[in-house]
C-alpha cells in the first residue's frame, strides 16, 4: 500500500496500524506566526482564527512538519455576526463580549461580559439565541472541505461549533454558572436544553455541508475535568450533561451514518476524567482528545489497558511543562513514552494535549514531529528506553 495521510489515520481510528502513528497539531494565532518564520516558509495566506485564536495551518506547513490532518469548521456568515465595540472588544453572536488581553506570550479573547450573568426562566425564553442556517455559513465550509479532500491527501476533521457544558460559563460567568448549577437545577436544565438545541443546528448545518468529506467529527470544549479529576459529580454529569450531549451524538451519528458511516466522533475533555471514559463511550464517543497526561487518573498505560481496545486516544504529548520548557531531547523522550503506551495496535493519534501557545518554542513542536516520525514507525520497537 502506498501510505498517504489520509489512509494513515483512517488505519490508526480503526484499530489498525499504519506505516507510523498518524501526527495532529492545533496551533494558536501567534505561535502559528511563530511557526512559519521558523520553518522560514513565507506562504501567501490570510491567516485566520477566531475568538479562541486557533488556526487552521496552510498544508504547506502542514506538510512540512509531518502533520496528517486539516480542520473544516463552519464559515462566518455573509452578515457579519460578530461586532467590534472598540477598545479591543467583540460581541459574539450569543452576546457574549470579550476583550483580548495581551499576555506574555501570545494574546487570548478574555469574557468580560457575560448577557445571562442573572438570568430568569423567563429570560431564557426571551433570548436572542444564534440562528444556524444564515447564509455563507455552509458554503464556505463545503468549499474548503472540498479543496482540501481534493488537492492534499490530509486526513479532515470536521470542528463542531461549539459545546453545550462551557457555553454557560460564557453566557453567565463562572461562578454564576456553577452556583446555579448546584442551587437550580431546573434552571440549568433549561439553559442547557437551549444550548443544546442551537448547537444541534450547527451541526446539522456543518455535517450537510462536509460530512461526504471527513474522517473524523470533533464535538469539542466540553471540559469535565481539572488536573486533580473532575469537574463536576458523576450524578451530575449524568442526570444533566450526559442525557443532552447523547441526545446530541446520536443525532450527529444518525446523519454520519446516512452519509458518510466511517467517520469517527472525537470528544474533547481536559482534566482528570477517567472516571467518566466509560459513559461517554456508551454514549457515542469514539475518539477521546487530549489525554492530558499528568492529570489525576490519564495514566496512558493504564488507560491503554483498560480502554484501548474500543476507544481511540488523540494527544498525550505534554503541553504544561514538557513542550514550553523541556529541550528538543526531552520532547523525544516524551514522545517516545507516549508511543510505547498508546501506540501498540493502532487506535492512537500523537498530538500535544492540548492547543500549542505562543509559550512553546518551536523546534519543540518540529522535535515533537520529528521523533513521532522515528520512533512511531510500525512495527514499533517496544524495546525503546
Amino acid at each position: 500500500m502506498q501510505w498517504t495521510s489520509r489512509n494513515r489515520v483512517i488505519a490508526a481510528i480503526n484499530h489498525n496500524e499504519p506505516d507510523r502513528v498518524p501526527i495532529n497539531v492545533t496551533p494558536l494565532y501567534d505561535f502559528y506566526l511563530n511557526l512559519k518564520q521558523y520553518l522560514n516558509l513565507e506562504i501567501d495566506e490570510e491567516v485566520k482564527c477566531g475568538l479562541s485564536m486557533e488556526v487552521i495551518p496552510h498544508p504547506v506547513v502542514l506538510k512540512a512538519i509531518g502533520v496528517d490532518i486539516s480542520s473544516v469548521k463552519l464559515g462566518s456568515p455573509r452578515r457579519p455576526v460578530t461586532i467590534a465595540l472598540g477598545n479591543d472588544r467583540l460581541r459574539d453572536e450569543w452576546g457574549v463580549v470579550y476583550k483580548k488581553i495581551r499576555q506574555s506570550a501570545g494574546s487570548y479573547y478574555e469574557v468580560v461580559q457575560p448577557p445571562l450573568a442573572n438570568a430568569t426562566l423567563e429570560d431564557l425564553e426571551k433570548y436572542p439565541w444564534p440562528a444556524a442556517d444564515l447564509p455563507g455559513r455552509g458554503e464556505s465550509a463545503e468549499k474548503d472541505a472540498k479543496r482540501l479532500f481534493e488537492d492534499t491527501d490530509l486526513a479532515l476533521l470536521g470542528r463542531a461549533a461549539g459545546s453545550i457544558i462551557e457555553m454557560p460559563i460564557y453566557l453567565m460567568g463562572f461562578q454564576n454558572w456553577m452556583l446555579r448549577l448546584g442551587s437550580d437545577p431546573i434552571f440549568a436544565a433549561a439553559l442547557l436544553d437551549k444550548i443544546t438545541a442551537v448547537q444541534m443546528n450547527f451541526d446539522r448545518v456543518l455535517l450537510q455541508a462536509t460530512a461526504k468529506y471527513l474522517n473524523i467529527y470533533k464535538v469539542s470544549g466540553e471540559d469535565l475535568g481539572m488536573q486533580t479529576g473532575p469537574l463536576y459529580s458523576h450524578r451530575m454529569f449524568k442526570e444533566l450533561f450526559l442525557p443532552r450531549q447523547k441526545r446530541r451524538w446520536q443525532a450527529i451519528r444518525q446523519y454520519l451514518d446516512a452519509v458518510n458511516p466511517w467517520v469517527k466522533i472525537m470528544l474533547h475533555s481536559c482534566g482528570g476524567i477517567r472516571k467518566f471514559i466509560p459513559d461517554l463511550m456508551e454514549a457515542g464517543i469514539q475518539i477521546l482528545d487530549p489525554i492530558q497526561p499528568h492529570a489525576v487518573g490519564m495514566d496512558s498505560t493504564e488507560l491503554k489497558k483498560e480502554f484501548g481496545s474500543r476507544l481511540v486516544f488523540h494527544g498525550g504529548v505534554d503541553i504544561q511543562q514538557v513542550l514550553p520548557f523541556g529541550t528538543p531531547t526531552e520532547v523525544e523522550e516524551e514522545v517516545k513514552t507516549r508511543i510505547k503506551a498508546l501506540a501498540p495496535g493502532g487506535g492512537y493519534i500523537l498530538a500535544p494535549a492540548h492547543n500549542v501557545q505562543a509559550d512553546v518554542p518551536p523546534s519543540n513542536l518540529v522535535a515533537m514531529c520529528r521523533a513521532a516520525q522515528k520512533y512511531g514507525a510500525y512495527p514499533l520497537d517496544l524495546t525503546l528506553p
